[in-house]
């Protein structure tokens, strides 16, 4: 069993300006292989500062991964400090250096002087390409210890990890990417999954984790030996007592789901929405490929804007609300006929932390949906802040949508 140490740097994230993520997602991704996380370290933007950390992490540790100073600003000094702690000039990778310049003629802008050291790397290293920004990782194996050093913007950090380290790793550290159970699940809360999987996994010699992220949670099951010849049966168990909830194999997200189901079927989806801002079809958008069943939305806030673009009835709001089931039916009706979707959702509601009466407090929210003609109303009270309030509002309505399209 290897054992790691991540180092961050940042002002920043001291500060508390910015939070680290990145040091999530990498032990998230070791958890359950043979490379074990021991500590998390941040420091400043300091040559002297990441030096120390360095070096502590040298003697404690078999893997020494960090993120972050690897730009062209003052403040980035990863290169420099490792070069130093480990004796090695720096050089210039002329890969990235080409990069780095195409880009900024494509910009039309000039390269600086210090823009150079965007794309330095101590020598004697292996480089790891960034297909996201245009600093290069790099990989350095000294004294028995291996160092992994890669950029601290997160969507560059994880694209390299995911496609470049974690190879490497799975082949350096002879990982068995087979030692590990994972479930998505979503629409259920983490105590309930407790007490469901607690029963099934209490028979086996494993170790067991709920990770929860904004609606869905991540069950990530791993044995405490060599053996997990009951992979299997765990597996089976699981998916059994979770079936409703289950996000399948292969499959990200509840959003991405409810794409394939719609691809599946042969069907287009469209929504109207209010409370939400269009937070509902930014989760699906955000998928590449989601246009050819998403036509759109209509985000329409306020209650004149439900009358005159989706033609709400005036009377349905004067009478029931703008925050009720009525409305939430002819908005989800509505859309449909505008766009000529086969499937819509409508949601409308009080997101708080103001607006909210006894009759409909603050997390009220409302909604329409419209099945191929098959149409249902709901009504749920959230609780939590404003974010949290249309996070899960969002997340709802395209939990309904996957489960009655699975039907």
């Amino acid at each position: 069993m290897a054992e790691a140490i991540i180092i961050t740097t940042g002002d920043e994230i001291l500060y508390g300006t910015t939070v680290d993520t990145n040091s999530a997602f990498i032990s998230s991704r070791l958890f359950g292989t043979a490379i074990t996380v021991k500590k998390h370290i941040t420091v400043p933007d300091n040559t002297d500062s990441i030096i120390t950390a360095l070096a502590q992490a040298f003697a404690n540790a078999d893997l020494v991964i960090t993120t972050g100073g690897l730009g062209p600003t003052d403040d980035d000094n990863t290169v420099e400090a490792v070069s130093r702690f480990l004796g090695l000039g720096i050089l210039i990778d002329n890969t990235h250096l080409e990069k780095m310049k195409s880009f900024f003629d494509s910009m039309k802008m000039p390269i600086t002087v210090s823009d150079s050291k965007m794309v330095s790397y101590p020598e004697s290293s292996f480089i790891l390409n960034n297909t996201q920004g245009l600093a290069p990782g790099f990989i350095i194996e000294k004294n028995g210890t291996t160092l992994i050093s890669m950029p601290g913007v997160p969507s560059e950090m994880e694209e390299m990890f995911t496609s470049a380290v974690m190879p490497y790793l799975e082949k350096k550290f002879r990982l068995d990417k087979t030692a590990k159970l994972l479930f998505k699940v979503t629409g259920i809360r983490e105590s309930e999954i407790n007490s469901i999987i607690k029963p099934i996994l209490s028979l086996y010699n494993v170790r067991w984790g709920i990770t929860p992220k904004a609606g869905v949670c991540d069950i990530i099951v791993v044995p405490e030996s060599d053996d997990f010849s009951f992979a299997g049966e765990i597996s089976d168990s699981i998916k059994k007592s979770l079936n409703p909830y289950l996000i399948p194999d292969g499959i990200d997200s509840p959003e991405e789901e409810l794409l394939e189901l719609l691809r599946q079927k042969q069907l287009k989806l469209a929504a109207a929405e209010s409370c939400t801002g269009g937070l509902f079809s930014k989760r699906l958008t955000d998928i590449p490929g989601s246009s050819d069943v998403f036509l759109g939305s209509v985000t329409a806030y306020s209650n004149d804007l439900k009358i005159e673009l989706l033609g709400v009835s005036p009377g349905i709001i004067t009478e029931y609300g703008a925050v009720s089931e009525e409305t939430a039916r002819m908005m989800a009706d509505r859309i449909c006929t505008i766009t000529g979707a086969d499937v819509s959702a409508s949601i409308t509601g009080i997101a708080g932390p103001g607006g909210g009466t006894p009759q409909k407090p603050a997390g009220t929210v409302c909604f329409g949906f419209n099945i191929c003609g098959k149409k249902f109303t709901v009504t749920r009270l959230f609780a939590g802040n404003r974010e949290r309030v249309r996070t899960f509002s969002a997340l709802y309505a395209i939990n309904f949508l996957r489960k009655e399209l699975k039907l």
